[in-house]
């Protein structure tokens, strides 16, 4: 009887350890709060599971997935590059739209934040902190406004960030003035005198998507968690912290 007993226990233990998955989801920088909230909401369901969550730019997350590297799940800043994972052959669905970012003017002089857009003008202002156009989407938003802002003139100041992460750094820091960042990094973080959204008709709105990618697909745990981020609970810590949702 004994012997059974433990035979039993042993059974029950590795059972859950042979059902238990991992899988490796890559997730824009502007997502990174949001993000580490709902895996943790996700575990609490799941124990036994393993999200590995990498938190980058856009651009360069695209770079890795196409030379080789297996993200699971790859979660855009925007739908263009899902659409190209697509595109590419490296997909095995179409994307899914998760959530809409917005852009805000950021930084730890109020007074810079209470004269606008314009502030980017300020002969005070030396630096202006954006992530980079050519790996991050919010980088290639801000450029736009820049441009439809008919602001142009202060190319020279720009400071580019190698994510939309690090471009709210340096303002923290002091390296920068003023920046153009996500706003789902400062809305739970900053006091509201120290940004301003920007208005959302000066860019390409901010459509961020996901899709499942080749590597998940013998994962359960991929079709599973890409479900709990579309689920009304998760969408609700996406508007916690900024972003607009379906």
């Amino acid at each position: 009887m004994k012997k059974t007993i433990t035979t039993a226990l042993l059974l029950s233990i590795l059972g859950g350890s042979l059902w238990a998955e991992t899988i490796k989801v890559f997730a824009a920088s502007s997502t990174k709060l949001a993000m580490s909230e709902i895996v943790q909401n996700f575990k609490v369901q799941n124990p036994d599971d393993t999200i590995l969550i990498t938190f980058s730019s856009t651009g360069k997350a695209y770079a890795q997935l196409a030379n080789g590297f297996n993200y699971d799940i790859f979660m855009a800043a925007d739908s263009i590059y899902p659409a190209k994972i697509l595109s590419d052959g490296n997909a095995v669905g179409a994307p899914e739209i998760y959530a809409r970012g917005a852009i805000a003017l950021y930084s730890n002089n109020p007074a810079l934040i209470k004269q606008g857009i314009n502030a980017l003008k300020n002969e005070n202002v030396k630096h202006i902190s954006l992530a980079n156009p050519k790996l991050a989407p919010y980088g290639v938003a801000a450029m736009q406004i820049i441009k439809n802002c008919a602001l142009e003139d202060v190319a020279s100041k720009l400071v580019l960030g190698d994510n939309i992460a690090q471009s709210v750094q340096f303002v923290d820091s002091g390296a920068a003035d003023i920046g153009l960042v996500a706003f789902s990094l400062i809305k739970s973080t900053k006091q509201n005198s120290h940004y301003a959204l920007i208005d959302p008709t000066k860019y390409t709105p901010l459509e961020q998507a996901f899709v499942i990618t080749k590597y998940a697909k013998d994962k359960p745990l991929a079709l599973k968690f890409s479900k709990f981020i579309l689920s009304k609970a998760s969408q609700s810590v996406f508007v916690k912290y900024g972003f607009e949702t379906k």
